[in-house]
This record gives structure tokens, C-alpha cells and sequence, in this order.
């Protein structure tokens, strides 16, 4: 026992230069670990923030198509009002004609 306590009288100076170098080497390692683990973590994260991307960007196509749908939809049933509204219109020109031909003919004949 007196020997050791000797040895660490005798090398005090030398043994605690050791021991800091010791934890910062110790410290160090750590500090890689902890990096390495930061870089895969960022490598996840890019990853499902580009997954996420992707899905936002097929939510807002089907928007956009379902949006152009509807309004394709709209038009069509504008342009189906309109010719619906230009016959009715013939129609009526017609029975028109049509009574005006048989009131001049009941006049005249």
C-alpha cells in the first residue's frame, strides 16, 4: 500500500495530465458518436420530409384535377343549358310559324 501511495506522491503531476487526456479522448469519442448519430437522424429526416413532399404533392394534383372536373362539368352543363335554351327557342319560332300559318289560312281560305 505504501508503495502506491508513493508511486501516485511521485507521479501526481503526470497521472491527473493522463486523466484529462483520458476523459477528453473518452470525451471525444462520445462527441463522434453523438455525431454520427445526428448525421443519421438528418438522413432520416430528409427522407420522410421528402416522402411527406410526395404525398402533399399527389393531395394537391387530385385536387387540381378534381377541381378541373368540376369545372369542366360546369361548362358543360352551361353549354347544355345553352343549346337547350337556343331549341326551346327554335321550338317556340316554330308553333309561332305554325299559328301564324293557320290564322292566315282561316283568314284567306
Amino acid at each position: 500500500m505504501e508503495k502506491w501511495i508513493f508511486f501516485l506522491q511521485k507521479y501526481d503531476e503526470i497521472l491527473i495530465k493522463g486523466a484529462v487526456i483520458l476523459i477528453g479522448l473518452i470525451a471525444m469519442l462520445l462527441l463522434i458518436g453523438i455525431l454520427r448519430q445526428i448525421k443519421r437522424l438528418n438522413r432520416s429526416f430528409g427522407t420522410i420530409t421528402e416522402s411527406i413532399q410526395a404525398y402533399f404533392n399527389v393531395i394537391l394534383r387530385e385536387e387540381e384535377e378534381e377541381e378541373e372536373e368540376l369545372s369542366n362539368a360546369r361548362v358543360h352543363s352551361a353549354r347544355k343549358a345553352e343549346r337547350e335554351a337556343v331549341l326551346e327557342k327554335e321550338h317556340k319560332k316554330k308553333e309561332d310559324e305554325e299559328i301564324v300559318n293557320a290564322v292566315l289560312q282561316e283568314y284567306f281560305s
